[in-house]
């Protein structure tokens, strides 16, 4: 059976920990004497450290940079295409919002 120690900082592997687990992507993102800490890209995220001794069930393959590269073209931001200008308000809704702020503003002024 396979060992975390297996895997190399950098890299991205197809892994399986346990016998009839998922598959998830795994990258090293740091490592230590004794452990590494694996970044798992599922349906969210996360972090892990694991013991370099630990078992894994399989490590399934490494990715190539090529198939990296490939997998995150895939779920490229676009935040960065994002135009604030190209949002289409509806005028007369906004104009609602102002006028309940200034009401507001008059009733605080009422009071005071």
């Amino acid at each position: 059976m396979a060992t975390y120690e297996n895997l190399e900082l950098d890299h991205y592997y197809l892994i399986r920990e346990t016998e009839g687990g998922d598959i998830t992507l795994t990258q090293v993102v740091l490592e230590t004497a004794k452990s590494l800490l694996l970044l798992h890209i599922d349906e969210v995220e996360t972090t892990v450290w694991k013991k370099k001794d630990d078992f894994v069930f399989e490590i399934i393959e490494e990715l190539t940079q090529e198939q990296v590269e490939e997998y995150e073209d895939l779920f490229e931001d676009d935040d960065d295409d994002w135009n604030f200008n190209e949002i289409e308000f509806d005028e007369e809704e906004l104009g609602d919002e102002e006028e309940e702020d200034d009401d507001e503003e008059e009733e605080e002024e009422t009071i005071k």
